[in-house]
């Protein structure tokens, strides 16, 4: 809880002094080099959460050998992961700057930080498998300390560049600093594995026992992506860096406020996933209702305050609300949020069971979305921009809200579906807790 946190107030902080000391200019290339960067991220895909669950069921087996066989292999994998990643965004990233044709974009040296940035992140996600591999083998509090150390010293290395006047640069030094934390504790930590037997991991073994469970993370990762991280780079192609700064800092402001909302439902997930094992479907029927209007209220709530913050603060010509774009385009991405937030709640409830009802929904919404944003963006204003990414949001509620009364109808020819929260008897509905970017989302 403390390195989630730390992570969405560092950036919040990180975004907050990119206003003052970068240009608005700039400040759009900052917010499509992160969101570029997360294709690098995106090309393990659920490789090293697959690696975390069956290290965890090496642990419990006690076939401790066995992990060497496998970090050996998942790191592999990971490598040529990485390489295929880093070089479809660093390709991507070349053709989108160098289409942006303004003078001010223009008299950026931008190859240099891009280049260091994607270092950085590869420097950094080299280090993930070993970490997720640990964890999973049980030394789960020693690699949560290692990603608070990560978060802490990565963002104070980057505020600090960012006061200095690094600009985008900055970047390259807080994707490098977290790879060199991990490269500094693994090293001095203790082996994964004790001894010199090092028993293969076939690969035929990963496919079949790994990758039915690896690709359904993956796909779920890949359209949080579409939903949450393309937004920059699209307005960046089609509107200029001035639109892409403007909406990438809302769109930070809007994962932030789902970041916070969602922490209290996500932490039920295990209740809710003990209750359906202990067949007490009945008492989970009861009071998910209940957690889903509170935490949707106290959403709602939040969104309403930060935009009356917002407003307070253009009306004061404080920067930072001055960088954000109009306001009304601020208020439609706060009420998207209220919107993943919903969806969130429904998909955690429907993941209950260890299956992953909304895979498809999620995957083809994220595609949808950001076709939708696309075509708004070449054609549109931000105002429309925004609203059709609102309508795309709130989309999903009813269609988690469908698979939901599908999944919990009770059995037989001629009932009526039954009502969340209702007493009668029925059918509990299918899914299971994953780490994956909720309805996302999850990254």
């Amino acid at each position: 809880m403390a390195t989630t946190a730390t992570s969405g107030l560092a950036m919040l902080a990180i975004a907050w002094l990119a206003t003052r000391r970068l240009t608005p200019t700039e400040l759009g290339f900052f917010f499509s080099f992160l969101s570029l960067g997360a294709i690098v991220q995106l090309a393990d895909f659920g490789l090293s959460y697959a690696a975390l669950q069956k290290a965890g069921e090496f642990r419990g087996t006690g076939r401790t050998l066995d992990l060497a066989g496998l970090a050996s292999l998942v790191s592999r994998w990971n490598l040529l992961a990485t390489t295929f990643g880093v070089t479809l965004a660093g390709i991507l990233g070349f053709v989108s700057f160098s289409s942006v044709r303004t003078p001010a974009a223009e008299s950026l040296s931008l190859a240099g930080p891009w280049l260091g940035y994607l270092a950085g992140t590869v420097l950094a996600q080299v280090r993930v498998p070993a970490i997720s591999l640990r964890e999973g083998s049980g030394r789960i509090a020693e690699m949560w300390s290692l990603r608070l150390c990560q978060e802490w010293i990565a963002a104070l290395v980057c505020l600090v560049a960012l006061d200095r006047g690094a600009g985008l640069w900055s970047l390259a030094l807080l994707a490098a600093t977290r790879g060199l934390v991990a490269t500094a504790w693994l090293s001095s930590a203790a082996p994964l594995v004790v001894g010199t037997q090092r028993p293969p991991f076939p690969v035929r073994r990963w496919f079949s026992e790994m990758w039915p469970f690896q690709w359904r993370i993956g796909l779920s990762v890949l359209s949080g992506f579409f939903i949450f991280r393309a937004i920059s780079p699209v307005l960046l192609v089609e509107k200029g860096p001035i639109s892409a700064g403007q909406f990438g800092l809302a769109v930070a402001l809007m994962n932030l406020l789902l970041a916070v909302t969602s922490a209290w439902p996500m932490s039920h997930a295990a209740r809710y996933s003990s209750l359906l094992a202990a067949k007490q479907s009945e008492q989970l029927r009861r009071e998910f209702p209940r957690l889903l209007w509170l935490s949707t209220a106290l959403a709602i709530l939040l969104a309403g305050t930060a935009a009356g913050a917002i407003w307070w603060a253009r009306s004061h010509q404080i920067t930072f609300a001055l960088r954000l774009p109009e306001y009304p385009v601020v208020v439609m991405l706060l009420a998207a949020a209220v919107a993943h937030h919903v969806v969130s709640c429904l998909a955690m409830y429907l993941r209950a069971e260890g299956r992953e009802p909304m895979l498809l929904p999620s995957v083809l919404g994220g595609m949808f979305t950001l076709a939708a944003v696309w075509v708004t963006a070449h054609l549109g204003t931000p105002r429309e921009i925004a609203a059709v990414y609102l309508a795309c949001s709130a989309g999903g509620i009813p269609i988690a809200g469908a698979i939901l009364r599908r999944r919990h109808r009770p059995p037989g020819p001629g009932t009526v579906p039954m009502a969340l929260g209702s007493d009668q008897t029925g059918t509990s509905g299918d899914l299971p807790q994953s780490n994956a970017t909720p309805v996302r989302g999850r990254s």
